[in-house]
């Protein structure tokens, strides 16, 4: 049978998390609706079997984040993927806005031959969490570090950070004093700490250090997150907790696009699949 491409909806959830799972990614179904209610994912489907996707998650109107980029093992070779992600590059392309994404080393190789150029590089770290108890914040403290995120981010997402701190209250934290504000959601296989953002000049250190010290020992069970390469102190500290370098990330651009200027820096970023 021939495949067919189509444009996912939350009927297609149970097919998206089986390919995100067989890669041995860290999403749940909730990471999964976010981008299908407030961005597009595309797939390709043999039958009734989704094969393949692609997904873009608009920020503001001059950039959009492309993840999810996955094909089911027995079908790989086809082409599905680079099929999708052109697809997602050329939407982009139409909307003028500039696309970008996290790459591993393996997907590397196809972005720089499609267009992409490096923006920074990022390490994930993985560990286990200190399973000491936290306490929630109030909501206004969650609307000053969603605040503060933003600015860092250079676009809106609201939307992303909520459904974090809906998902896990005790790790939303905001230090009105020291600048800092953090987040963290469950994951498939571990919680993921990210964002994490403070003054530009001090991202690296003893304040966001520790900030991201009081994140993981609230956290019961396997952590990631994924920490700038322009944080060596940090990066210190998570050796000096036993946690272990998984893989580099490369952040890409397709476009023109300039980093934001800002005062707040990002220590953690929320993921790849999110930025």
């Amino acid at each position: 049978m021939a495949p067919t491409e189509a444009i996912l909806s939350e009927d297609d959830l149970a097919g998206a998390m089986a390919l995100s799972a067989e890669a041995g990614w860290n999403q749940t179904e909730d990471d999964w609706r976010l981008f299908l209610r407030h961005g597009s994912v595309f797939g390709i489907f043999e039958g009734a079997t989704l094969v393949a996707s692609a997904a873009i998650m608009p920020y503001g109107k001059e950039f959009a984040w492309i993840s999810m980029v996955l094909t089911r093992q027995d079908r790989r070779g086809n082409g599905y993927g680079t099929r999708l992600l052109k697809h997602c590059i050329a939407v982009l392309e139409s909307e003028n806005r500039t696309a970008l994404l996290d790459a591993t080393p393996a997907g590397e190789v196809l972005y720089r031959k499609l267009g992409f150029s490096p923006v920074a590089r990022f390490t994930r770290w993985q560990g286990i969490g200190g399973g000491l108890s936290a306490a929630r914040q109030v909501d206004d403290a969650r609307e000053q570090a969603i605040a503060l995120a933003n600015r860092a981010f250079g676009a809106e997402r609201e939307h992303l950070l909520c459904d974090f701190a809906r998902r896990a209250p005790a790790l939303c934290r905001f230090d009105a004093a020291k600048g800092l504000a953090g987040f963290g959601r469950d994951g498939r296989l571990a919680t993921q700490i990210g964002p994490l953002v403070g003054p530009a000049g001090a991202i690296d250190g003893a304040d966001a250090e520790g900030l991201l010290t009081s994140l993981i020992d609230a956290i019961h069970g396997p952590v990631f997150l994924d920490l700038s390469d322009q944080c060596p102190r940090l990066a210190d500290r998570l050796a000096a907790k036993g946690f272990e370098k998984q893989r580099p990330l490369l952040r890409m651009k397709h476009g023109r696009w300039a980093q934001p200027q800002t005062d707040i820096g990002t220590a953690v970023i929320a993921g790849p699949e999110f930025g």
